[in-house]
This record gives C-alpha cells, structure tokens and sequence, in this order.
C-alpha cells in the first residue's frame, strides 16, 4: 500500500498509517498498564501495613527493575530482526530466531537469580543505608528470584509475539496472569481467605506463582497453538551461525543500552535513597504512576518499533522509511505531552491511595510536577532514539549517548548536588532527568542524518 506523505512537513498523513500504530500499541498498553499496576497496588497493600514495608517492596524491586530492563533489552534486538524477516515474509528465519532468543535469555536468567539469591543484602545496600529496610528487602528477593528465569523467557516470547503482530496473546495471557498476582497478593499480604497473613513476603509469593502460569500460558500458545509460524517443540534446536551473529551484533548493544540505562536510572534511586526514609517513600510514590503512565508510551515505542522495522525489512525506498521515522518523533512529542498533562493534572489523586506523612505527600506532589514537565522530551526519546533508531539497526547510539548524558553528566552532578553542595532534593531529582532531554534531542539530529537505516535481512 503507497503511504501518503507530505513532502512539505516530512511526515506521514496517511491516516492508515496512524490507525495501524494504535491498533499495534493498544494491547501492548493495557499489557503494561496491568504489569505496572500490579507493582503500584502491591505499594499501596503494604503502605497500608506500614511505610516501612512499602519502601523496602520498592528498593527490592530496582533490583527487578535492572533484570527486566536487561531482558527487555536482549528482547528487543530479537525483535527488531524478527520484524525485518517479518516484512520480508521469511518465517523460517524467525523461527531460528525464536529459538536463539529463547536459549540465551534463559541462561542469563538463572545466572541473574543466583547472583540475587547469593548477595540480596549486598545488592540492597546499593539502594537504601536503612538497615531496617533492607532486613525486610531481603526477605522479599529470597523468594522472588526464582521467578526470574521464568521471566527472562516469557519477556522473550512477548517480544517475538511482538515482532510478528500477534498482540492478542500478550494482552490475554497479561488479563489472567496479572488479576491473579493481585488477588493472592491481596490474600497473602492481609491473610484473607484461610491462607497466612505474610505482608511482604505474601507479595513475594503472589508473583512468583503468577508469574509461573504466564510462563505456561505464553509457552503453550507458542508450541501449540500459534498458526502463524506453526513452531514446535523440536524447532527449538534449530542454528544458524548467520542469524545467531547478527542476533548478538543488533541485540549487544541494545541489551548494553539498557543496563547502562537501568543502572543509571537506579544510581538516580540511590542518590535519593541516602537523602532521607521521607524523601525516599515520596520518591517512590511518583515514580510508580510515572511508572504507569508511561505504559502508554511504552505501548507506542513497542509499535512504534515494529512498524519502522517491518517497513525497512520489506525494501522500502529511504524516502518512505525516513519520512516514517518523523512521525514517529512527531507521536513521541504528542504522546508526552499528553502523558505530562496526565501528570500534572491527576497526580495528585494518585497520591492520595496512599496513606502518607504530609512530609512524603509534599515531596511525592513536587516531584510529579518535575517528571510532567519532563515528559514531552521523554515521548521524543523513546519513539526517536529507541523505537525508531533501534529499528533501523542504529542500537549503538542510544549506548553512547547514555554513557556520556547519563553516567558522565547527569549522576555526577546529581551526586554533587545531593552530598557536596546539599541542594534541595527537587533540584537533584531535576538533574537527573535532564538526560532524557538530551537523549532525545541526540536522537533526533542521528534521526535527521539517514544513517541509522540498515535493512538486517540482507
């Protein structure tokens, strides 16, 4: 189908174009919305026991963070791959790449979660000095990091699922996985309906057990009842010295990317851990509905992704693909600036689920007021320099900027800010998103240069 543009504008004004994107990014949205939700009501179950509680099920879960975002990472340079063999309509490549995905992924979750289960306390004192916050922190990642090869695998399967547009298997698998997390979380935090009352290591349990029948659900359809690519269990023995160098050369950086990426933006957790309990548990509550109320940008870079990569792997003309890549900009830029408005407007209702000190509540309403005013840069960085960028092959960019933005600029100046020149925490919280500005700025000008388009399949 031709995509009508403006020669004018640069951008895309088809709007089948647009239609396709939301179609692609709603399933992703409600996915993440569930994901993020379950995490914000296990805060808001615990907070109900004591503040205590629901700072250490925070701390513990930057951990968590770290490995999501890691896999996440591994997942995505799979992805990108599987959505350029996708648009050249070559399944049996895909299938190789399944496979591969699925066999690394693995391995580096077993790793990820005997390193947890080795040195919890060790890893916790990366986020909080409060001995008593990590006493109860450890109790938590003691049982939850078993679930963590499970997860590293079912992060893959969305992916692939992702990279070949069968989203309804996300969404459904998500609809049943992610109520049952909440309700024996409900029942194990409190006690309710004869079982113990655990508080956070009922959490704990919840997640491990609901994350168990997403991997079996996720599986299942994807051995047995997935038609598109009709993949069996024997398939998952396949090689190919070709697809598994390029698997490593695209998905490397990427999964770089983002370790350097969580890593960072934990540091930025720390930073404001060793500030203060108070500081601390009003940082957490804006950062869990920053947490989700970017579902829905990560909904739309996820489409955002496979439609530029399913447009580059079909052999379309520069002009198409970097006239694509505009738009995508042009929807990161509406998207934040929606989300910012959300923010800015409705956190204050979020806030009040919470039973909080009006210190904690006078923070967690300030800092929500820094993360909307970030957040049309924010939509730009995750549709230009991740969405768009990453599926052009371009993975290295995202790597370098954040070694520079991030780790030489911003974490510096924070830390300086916070324990040499003992500025305000809302300044040190400002200096720490500033490098989502400047990655998203960066993104656009490679954006702008055509030389991240690189057709993988070839």
């Amino acid at each position: 189908m031709n995509t009508k543009t403006d020669v004018r504008t640069g951008v895309v004004t088809s709007p089948q174009f647009y239609t396709r994107i939301l179609l692609l990014a709603v399933p992703i949205i409600l996915q993440q919305l569930l994901r993020v939700s379950v995490d914000t009501l296990d805060s808001i179950m615990l907070g109900r026991i004591d503040q205590i509680q629901m700072s250490a099920v925070s701390q513990a879960q930057q951990i968590f963070f770290v490995f999501y975002t890691v896999c996440s990472g591994f997942s995505a340079g799979c992805s990108v791959l599987i959505a350029q063999y996708w648009g050249k309509q070559e399944p049996e490549s895909i299938k190789t790449l399944i496979a591969l995905g699925i066999r690394y992924i693995a391995i580096f979750g077993f790793v990820f979660s005997a390193c947890v289960l080795a040195w919890p306390e060790k890893l916790l004192r990366i986020y909080s000095s409060d001995p008593e916050l990590i006493s109860i922190g450890v109790s938590y990642l003691r049982i939850a990091a078993v679930m963590y090869p499970l997860c590293a695998v079912s992060t893959m399967m969305f992916a692939c699922c992702r990279g070949i547009e069968e989203m309804r298997i996300s969404f459904t698998t998500n609809a049943v996985s992610y109520p049952l997390n909440v309700f024996l979380d409900y029942c194990l935090i409190f006690g309710r309906f004869g079982l113990p009352e655990l508080g956070i290591r009922g959490a704990a349990f919840g997640a491990v057990i609901a994350r168990s029948v997403e991997f079996l659900l996720l599986w299942t359809f994807l051995f047995g009842r997935e038609k598109k690519l009709s993949m069996r269990l024997s398939d998952m023995k396949r090689r190919d010295k070709k697809l598994s160098r390029d698997f490593w050369k695209v998905g490397l950086p990427i999964m770089a990317h983002e370790l350097i990426w969580s890593t960072g933006t934990t540091a930025g957790s720390s930073i404001t851990g060793q500030m203060g309990t108070l500081i601390v548990t009003g940082y957490n509550v804006a950062n869990a509905f920053y947490q989700m109320v970017a579902s829905t940008m990560n909904g739309v870079l996820q489409a955002c992704s496979v439609t530029i990569g399913k447009t580059i792997g079909s052999g379309a003309d520069r002009t198409r693909i970097q006239r694509e890549a505009y738009s995508m900009v042009l929807i990161g830029l509406v998207g934040g600036s929606i989300v910012g408005l959300t923010t800015l407007f409705a956190g204050q209702l979020f806030v009040n689920l919470y039973i909080l000190t009006p210190e904690a509540e006078e923070y967690a309403r300030r800092f929500m007021l820094i993360f909307a005013a970030i957040w049309p840069f924010s939509g730009m960085e995750m549709t230009g320099m991740i969405a768009t960028l990453r599926a052009g092959g371009d993975g290295k960019m995202g790597l370098i900027c954040d070694i520079f933005s991030m780790w030489m600029i911003t974490i510096p100046l924070a830390a300086a800010a916070a324990f040499v020149l003992h500025l305000s925490p809302y300044v040190v919280v400002t200096i720490i998103k500033i490098n989502i500005a400047i990655e998203a700025l960066v993104g656009i000008w490679r954006i702008r240069t055509g030389k991240w388009m690189r057709n993988l399949t070839v």
